[in-house]
């Protein structure tokens, strides 16, 4: 009997034991499965990352076509054409932003949402190839990768002197919302078209529209959404647009209310008169408005005025991208991405660290820009 009871009180003690062993085990082999699963996912990123597939393409460049056995092509192949679905990849699309939001085609919605003083939604396109060609085109005319804030463009043009005045800004969001305030302006002064007959192709959309719009609406995007990434201060850039944003409203309801079934010569006169009226107190504002005329009234030909402002905002998008702020750029990646990221690494490779004028930056006559 005392023996039963023995074997018993050594069964109930194994018991106990063993199960405080299989719950000190078992998170223990949990932790150890997480620890494997984060390591394969980093090696996975690691391996199906743009990086890697850029290295491995300039290292088979430099080998021989010999060297090359066809299993080993495959494998090659195989991996440029993956892509690691834990990670997330730039859709190459560029955020768009308006400050005065008075493009045609503009619904009432929009109108009242900005009359409201509601937070503006994120809007996203795809960047045009004319972009990219736009962007590439000025960074080849950039002299030993001195980049330009837009004045290089100005003086290429006959009537470009005369608009010098509006580069002359010491913080760069104020030249950006100046400057965009002018190509909202010139939108409303050579609309779209499409509804018409005999209208030029241009009217319609030229490459040096889409690139002065697009490249305009996205550097407003990012003084509004992420000032982070530009060169002035972000809590000041966000500032700043807050402020144009809510003294240009009272301008808009005038405009919307006299505009209505107008042409877009008088569309054009009414909203600039509305926007250097005595009410209008920030001078970005009024600089924005006076760019915007002059831009009209001085580059008569639509055509020659389109491809100013597509000079200028491709070599203000190059100016703008050079950065040390490498955490905002870091976040910018974890969201997806953004156009002014790439050409920050595109600038970087390319030894264009800074923009001229600034302490950190080395000899410009260093930098190479073979793109």
């Amino acid at each position: 009997m005392s023996s039963c009871s023995k074997h018993h009180q050594e069964s109930n003690i194994w018991g106990r034991s063993y199960g405080r062993g299989f719950f000190d085990v078992v998170p223990i082999f949990l932790l150890l499965v997480l620890a494997v699963i984060s390591e394969v996912r980093d090696i996975a990123s690691h391996m199906f990352s743009s990086w890697t597939k850029v290295a491995l393409m300039c290292r088979l460049l430099k080998q021989t076509t010999s060297q090359h056995s066809l299993p080993k092509n495959k494998w090659i192949g195989l991996l440029l054409r993956r892509r690691c679905k834990l990670m997330r990849y730039w859709d190459e699309k560029m955020g768009q932003c308006l400050v005065l939001g008075l493009q045609p085609g503009t619904t009432p919605l929009v109108f009242l949402w900005r009359l409201l003083r509601l937070p503006d939604q994120k809007t996203k396109v795809k960047v045009p190839e004319a972009v990219k060609v736009s962007i590439i085109h000025e960074l080849r005319r950039s002299k030993n990768g001195c980049l330009s804030d837009g004045t290089s463009s100005l003086r290429r043009s006959q009537a470009g002197d005369n608009l010098l005045w509006a580069c002359n800004n010491k913080d760069t969001s104020d030249t950006i919302l100046t400057w965009h305030i002018a190509t909202s302006i010139l939108e409303v002064r050579y609309p779209n078209r499409h509804d018409q007959e005999h209208v030029s192709p241009l009217t319609c959309n030229s490459d040096d529209k889409i690139v002065a719009t697009h490249l305009s609406r996205y550097c407003a995007y990012l003084v509004t959404w992420y000032p982070e990434l530009l060169p002035d201060n972000d809590a000041w850039s966000k500032s700043l647009y807050e402020d144009i944003t809510r003294e240009v409203e009272p301008a808009l309801t005038s405009h919307i209310a006299s505009a209505a079934m107008s042409t877009p010569l008088a569309e054009y006169e009414q909203l600039v008169d509305h926007l250097l009226c005595a009410n209008t107190k920030h001078e970005v504002l009024k600089n924005g408005a006076r760019l915007g005329k002059e831009l009209a009234e001085l580059i008569e030909d639509e055509e020659t005025a389109w491809k100013l402002l597509a000079s200028f905002w491709s070599e203000m998008i190059l100016y703008v991208a050079p950065s040390d702020n490498l955490k905002g750029h870091s976040e910018a990646i974890a969201r997806g991405g953004e156009l002014i990221t790439l050409l920050w690494a595109l600038l970087t490779h390319a030894g264009i660290v800074c923009r001229p004028g600034e302490d950190r930056c080395p000899d410009a006559a260093g930098a190479t820009t073979t793109v």
